[in-house]
């Protein structure tokens, strides 16, 4: 089932307008991460999705039908919240039959398909268990059979990862990824976190104080950011961001005449290097001030201009607090104009 969303706009009842225009399309089968800020509106789109908040104005579809005006129980989503909301009281089997229960499915046949649900989602081997005595993953498993169970034309995840520790994150990420591509049903995914989405959506729509900012697949964000906020959300280290003064000469030599548009330029942390080069590259005064070793990867702090500045290609041997001239590739190199709109690499990703 696909989403589509036609100039939707939500107003609260104070006049504060929350969403602005979302236009959009969300195609049918994918894992769309809805991703962004706190504030920045993922929740408040989900919930729209879901039918739990009306849209004030715009139209929004499920294939060819208008749900617009349909609530939440009409539109037959299947939600999955970050507090697993399972009854303490069932067990794993009864937790996830139990939306066939209220739908009034036969006794064999819910039996039947939760038995099935539980195998995809791996907890078989724990159907007999109340949710008290599973694990933060194994609870949210069960949660994700239990929203299948409705046979949801439309899994709506909401920041589903964010109770669990690190490790069991980037299992269940993996897990959520696997689910979706046996089950084939259109996913949306909120989180805050980039590396998760990163990971598991096949595309991205990152949001910003109720704006869609880009709308792309995961790598399309980090290679071909719109503007300077999707060029600094996406990517670890963050990007660095410096006066285009800082580079200006430099930046001459590339953009010519160009360059008066730029205000920002955008470095990322692998694409300044103290070797030598065949790709093109621009020069770029330097002190090393620091390098850390975590493993096999560095990162050092560096100065430029008095701006401290992150790379992932300066090591250890690199000589401290000592002028030397690096090299920035261009492709790892953005400009911004003074609005945040990137001008260089030009073109862009909608």
């Amino acid at each position: 089932m696909d989403v589509t969303f036609k100039h939707v706009t939500l107003t609260y009842p104070n006049g504060v307008e929350v969403l602005h225009d979302m236009d959009f399309q969300i195609p049918d089968g994918q894992l769309i991460a809805l991703l962004g800020p706190s504030g920045g509106g993922k929740s408040t789109t989900l919930n729209l999705i879901s039918g739990l908040l009306q849209a004030t104005s715009g139209q929004i579809k499920f294939g060819d039908q208008d749900v617009t005006k349909l609530d939440a129980l009409q539109r037959g989503v299947g939600m999955v919240f970050q507090n697993y909301a399972l009854y303490p009281h069932m067990t794993v089997l009864e937790n996830i039959m139990f939306p066939m229960k209220m739908a009034k499915v036969a006794k064999n046949e819910r039996k039947e398909r939760a038995l099935a649900l539980a195998k995809l989602v791996r907890v078989d081997d724990q159907i007999d268990k109340k949710p008290g005595a599973l694990s933060g993953g194994q609870q949210q498993r069960v949660a994700i059979a239990r929203a299948l169970a409705k046979q949801p034309s439309i899994l709506l995840l909401d920041e589903p990862l964010s109770n669990l520790d690190a490790r069991l994150r980037v299992e269940m990420r993996e897990e959520i990824r696997r689910i979706q591509q046996e089950t084939h049903i259109t996913t949306i995914f909120v989180t805050h976190d980039q590396s998760e989405a990163m990971h598991v959506a096949d595309q991205i729509m990152l949001l910003n104080d109720g704006v869609i900012q880009q709308y792309a697949a995961p790598q399309a964000l980090y290679n071909e950011p719109n503007n300077q906020f999707v060029a600094s959300f996406i990517g670890e280290p963050a990007l660095n961001v410096l006066p285009a003064d800082v580079l200006r000469e430099s930046l001459y030599q590339v953009f010519g005449t160009r360059t008066q548009l730029i205000e920002k330029v955008g470095i990322r942390a692998e694409a300044i290097t103290l070797g030598g080069t065949t790709q093109a590259a621009i020069q770029l005064p330097l002190t090393v001030s620091r390098v850390t070793a975590y493993g096999r990867d560095f990162n050092a702090k560096v100065n430029v201009a008095g701006h401290e500045v992150m790379s992932t290609a300066i090591d250890g041997s690199a000589p401290l607090n000592t002028e030397l001239t690096a090299h920035v590739l261009l492709a790892g190199l953005y400009a911004f104009d003074p609005v945040g709109k990137r001008v260089y690499p030009e073109g862009g990703v909608q």
